[in-house]
C-alpha cells in the first residue's frame, strides 16, 4: 500500500503521510448474519415440503417465499433469493445437499452453560447434510 502525502503549501506545514484506504466493500471472509441461516433453513424446509406434496418447481418456490414471509414478515425474501439458496445448498452438481426437518415440539437438548450448570434448549429445526432428494416427475 502506497502512502498518500498531504501537504498544505500555503501554511508552510510539513507533508503528512497516511496509508491509503482499500477501495470497495470491506472483506467479510464469508461471514453472514444469523438471520440469513434462518432464512436458508426456512426456505429449504418449505421448498421440500411443497415438492413432497407434489407441487411443481415454480409452485414450490412460491410456497417457500410465502412460508418465510408468514413466519417472519420483516425478513427479506423473494423467488430469486430462494433460487440462489437452492443453487448454493442444493446444487445439481453435488450429490449432497442440505436437509431440513421440523423437530418434535417436546424435544429438548441439554447444553452446558458457562457457569458450569446445564440448561435445556428447545429444538425447533434439525438440519443435516445428506443425499440430495429427487422428486418424481
Amino acid at each position: 500500500m502506497k502512502p498518500i502525502i498531504l501537504a498544505r503549501l500555503d501554511k508552510g506545514i510539513e507533508p503528512l503521510e497516511r496509508p491509503m484506504k482499500k477501495c470497495g466493500r470491506p472483506n467479510q471472509n464469508g461471514e453472514q448474519p444469523m438471520w440469513m441461516l434462518l432464512r436458508v433453513t426456512l426456505a429449504v424446509y418449505a421448498f421440500d415440503k411443497a415438492r413432497r406434496a407434489g407441487a411443481k418447481y415454480f409452485a414450490a418456490l412460491q410456497a417457500a417465499v410465502a412460508f418465510v414471509r408468514a413466519v417472519h414478515p420483516k425478513m427479506p425474501v423473494s423467488e430469486t433469493e430462494v433460487k440462489r439458496i437452492l443453487g448454493c445448498w442444493r446444487s445439481s452438481r453435488r450429490q449432497l445437499g442440505l436437509l431440513v426437518s421440523k423437530a418434535d415440539p417436546s424435544d429438548y437438548v441439554v447444553v452446558p452453560l458457562r457457569d458450569g450448570t446445564v440448561g435445556k434448549v428447545k429444538v425447533l429445526w434439525t438440519a443435516a447434510i445428506g443425499p440430495r432428494p429427487t422428486y418424481p416427475r
